[in-house]
C-alpha cells in the first residue's frame, strides 16, 4: 500500500528526482565543517517563518493592542513564551551565523571571480536579516522598542537631503504613530521575509552553478557528494544551533517583555547588541558631525565589502596573499567589538542610567500585574493611567518631592510621606511633631508639642482612632473597642485645637480639621487647597493645586498618597528638645 502510493506521489510529482538532483551536488576538495553556515540559516529562517506565523495568530498589528497581545502571548498562550523566544533568540543566532558565514567566506576568498555576484546577494542578505530582527523587536510597542525606534528614526531624518523624506516614508508621516507600527509589520512578516527568500534561492542556485571555494591547501580534484558526509554536518550543526537556542529561551523563560511604549515618558533607549558599536560611535561625534558615524562610517565598510571583489583581483585565494583586504575586515569586526564593548562597561558604571532602568523595571512589573487582571480597551497607557501606583506615583514625584520625602526620595521641607498616615507614622507624630520628620522644618515647629505626657495606653487608643477615621470597606479591620477608647481621649485631650465633626477648638488655635482624616476626601482637600477652612488655614504654607493638576491627577496621587497607611516609615524621631 505504502509503495503503492509512493510510485503514485514520484510518478505525479517527480519528489524522489527532484531530491537526488539537491543532493547531487559535488563539493570540491571534500566536505568541511566550513560549508555549514548555509544551511543553518537556511534552516533558521524556516524556524523563523514558523514561530512568526504562530506568533501572527494572536498578535495585534495597532497602537492600542500590540502590547496587549504580546503580554497575552507571553502570559496566557499555551507555550507562547517559549514560541517568542525561540523566534527573537533565532533570529539572532541568524545574524551570528551569517557574520561567521561573512569571515568565512573572506578567508576562503570565496568572493572572487567568477562569485562576485554570490557575494553581493550574501551583503544584501545579510542586511535584510539585520532589517527583519530591528522591525521584529519595534513590534511590541514597549518602551524598549517605541525609544529605540524613535532614535532610529532621529539618524534617518538626519540624512543630508533627503532625511526628512526617508523618515516621512519610514514613519508613515511626521511623528510615530498607527501608521508606522502599520508599516513595520508590512516590512517584518511580508516584504522583508519575501525579499529573503528570493535571495536565498538566488544565493543557492549561484552556489550550484559555480560550486563551493575549497580552503587553502586542499585538492580541487578531491570531490565528494553533498550526501551524506557534508548533510551529516550540515544536520549536526543545525542541530546545536537549534539546541542552544532552546536552551537560552529555557533559561531565560523567553525574551521579556518592557512596559507600554508611553511617548510622554523619557527612557533610556538603548540599541541591540550588534547595533551598540554605531551607538558608541555617534556618542564619539556629537552634533554636525554625528553624520559621519551614521552614514559616512557605515557607508565607507559597505561600500569597502560590496567592492571587494573588485579591488582583489589576484589569482591567488591564500590568506598571506590577500592579507591586504582581508585586515580591513578583520579591523573592523575587531573596531565593531571594541566599541560594544566600552558601550557595556560605560552603561554598567553609570549610576543614572542603573536608576532609570531600575525604575523602568518596577514600572514593568507594575503594568504586568495591572495586564493581569485585564487591560482596558483604551490600551495599557490608559490602564497605567488610571493606576495611582503608577500615575499617582508619578504626579508625585513630579510635583511634591520638592518638599515632601517618600521612600528616600525628595526634599525634607515637610513631613515625611513614607508610612503616610499608618499607625507607626501617626505614633512617632505624637511622640515628637516637631522632628525633622514632620513639622521641625515648617512654620508649625513648637505649636503641638509632644503628647508623651499622655501614655502610651492612651496613644496608642488615639492613634488607632486616627487611624479608623480614614477607614474604608475594603481595608483590613481595625481594633473597635481601642478605638473606641481613643475617641474619648481624642475629645478630652486634643479638641481644644482640633476640630472632629462640629465641634472643637475650643481655644482657637486653628488646628487642622479631623473629620474623616486620612481617607481619600482628607487627604485630596489637603492637595487641593491646604489654606482651606477645613485644613490647615492661615497656617498653611504649601501651594493649593487644584490650579496646577487635572481632576484626574489630584484622584490619582491621592489615592497613591492613601497607600502608605499600610505601610512602614523607613525613619525614627528623636525624643524632644525638653527631655
Amino acid at each position: 500500500m505504502l509503495r503503492r502510493a509512493g510510485r503514485f506521489l514520484e510518478d505525479r510529482t517527480g519528489l524522489r528526482a527532484l531530491l537526488r538532483s539537491a543532493l547531487d551536488e559535488e563539493i570540491g576538495g571534500g566536505a568541511r565543517w566550513a560549508y555549514v553556515f548555509g544551511s543553518a540559516l537556511g534552516v533558521l529562517f524556516v524556524v523563523q517563518a514558523v514561530t512568526g506565523a504562530l506568533l501572527m495568530l494572536t498578535y495585534t498589528p495597532s497602537v492600542a493592542d500590540a502590547w496587549s497581545s504580546v503580554f497575552y502571548i507571553q502570559h496566557r498562550v499555551t507555550a507562547g513564551w517559549f514560541v517568542r523566544g525561540l523566534h527573537s533568540y533565532g533570529a539572532q543566532a541568524m545574524l551570528l551565523v551569517a557574520g561567521l558565514h561573512l569571515v568565512q567566506v573572506v578567508l576562503y576568498g570565496a568572493y572572487k571571480k567568477p562569485r562576485e555576484v554570490t557575494w553581493w546577494l550574501g551583503l544584501a542578505l545579510s542586511g535584510l536579516l539585520v532589517a527583519l530582527v530591528v522591525t521584529g523587536h519595534r513590534l511590541p510597542w514597549d518602551q524598549k522598542g517605541y525609544w529605540a525606534l524613535l532614535v532610529e528614526l532621529n539618524v534617518v531624518a538626519a540624512t543630508p537631503g533627503v532625511g526628512d523624506t526617508l523618515h516621512d516614508l519610514a514613519a508613515g508621516g511626521s511623528a510615530i504613530g498607527r501608521q508606522t507600527l502599520t508599516r513595520l509589520h508590512a516590512l517584518h512578516v511580508a516584504i522583508l521575509p519575501a525579499a529573503v527568500i528570493l535571495l536565498l534561492l538566488g544565493h543557492r542556485a549561484l552556489v550550484r552553478k559555480h560550486g563551493r571555494t575549497a580552503p587553502e591547501g586542499a585538492e580541487p580534484a578531491r570531490s565528494s557528494p553533498l550526501y551524506p558526509a557534508q548533510v551529516a554536518r550540515d544536520l549536526l550543526f543545525v542541530l546545536l544551533v537549534l539546541g542552544a537556542v532552546a536552551a537560552v529561551t529555557a533559561a531565560t523563560h523567553g525574551v521579556g517583555l518592557d512596559g507600554p511604549a508611553e511617548p510622554d515618558r523619557d527612557y533610556p533607549a538603548r540599541p541591540e547588541w550588534f547595533l551598540r558599536p554605531l551607538y558608541e560611535l555617534r556618542k564619539m561625534t556629537p552634533g554636525p558631525w554625528e553624520v559621519v558615524s551614521t552614514i559616512v562610517v557605515p557607508g565607507a565598510v559597505a561600500a569597502f565589502l560590496f567592492a571587494l571583489p573588485l579591488l582583489d583581483r589576484g589569482p591567488s585565494r591564500r590568506v598571506r596573499h590577500r592579507l591586504v583586504w582581508i585586515t580591513p575586515v578583520l579591523l573592523v569586526l575587531a573596531g565593531a567589538g571594541a566599541l560594544g564593548g566600552i558601550s557595556a562597561a560605560r552603561d554598567r558604571a553609570d549610576e543614572q542610567l542603573e536608576e532609570a532602568l531600575s525604575e523602568q523595571r518596577r514600572r514593568t512589573e507594575r503594568a504586568i500585574d495591572l495586564a493581569r487582571a485585564g487591560v482596558p480597551p483604551e490600551g495599557p497607557v490608559a490602564m497605567l493611567r488610571d493606576d495611582p501606583w503608577t500615575h499617582g506615583r508619578d504626579v508625585y514625584r513630579q510635583m511634591c518631592t520638592s518638599c515632601h520625602v517618600l521612600y528616600g526620595e525628595g526634599d525634607r521641607e515637610a513631613p515625611d510621606h513614607t508610612g503616610y498616615g499608618s499607625r507607626r507614622w501617626l505614633m512617632l507624630l505624637m511622640h515628637n511633631p516637631d522632628d525633622p520628620h514632620f513639622f521641625g522644618e515648617t512654620d508649625l515647629e513648637e505649636e503641638m508639642g509632644s503628647q508623651d505626657e499622655l501614655g502610651e495606653e492612651k496613644l496608642r487608643g488615639i492613634v488607632e482612632f486616627l487611624f479608623a477615621l480614614g477607614h474604608e470597606p475594603q481595608d483590613p479591620p481595625y481594633d473597635e473597642a481601642l478605638a473606641a477608647r481613643g475617641e474619648r481621649d481624642f475629645e478630652r485631650e486634643c479638641m481644644s485645637c482640633h476640630t472632629y465633626g462640629d465641634d472643637g477648638d475650643w481655644l482657637g488655635n486653628g488646628g487642622p480639621h479631623l473629620s474623616g482624616y486620612g481617607s481619600r476626601t482628607w487627604i485630596y482637600r489637603q492637595i487641593r487647597d491646604p489654606g482651606g477652612p477645613r485644613s490647615y488655614g492661615e497656617r498653611n504654607d504649601m501651594p493649593a493645586f487644584h490650579g496646577q493638576l487635572t481632576e484626574h491627577d489630584l484622584t490619582m496621587v491621592t489615592a497613591y498618597l492613601r497607600q502608605q497607611r499600610f505601610e512602614e516609615p523607613d525613619f525614627t524621631v528623636e525624643p524632644p528638645e525638653d527631655e
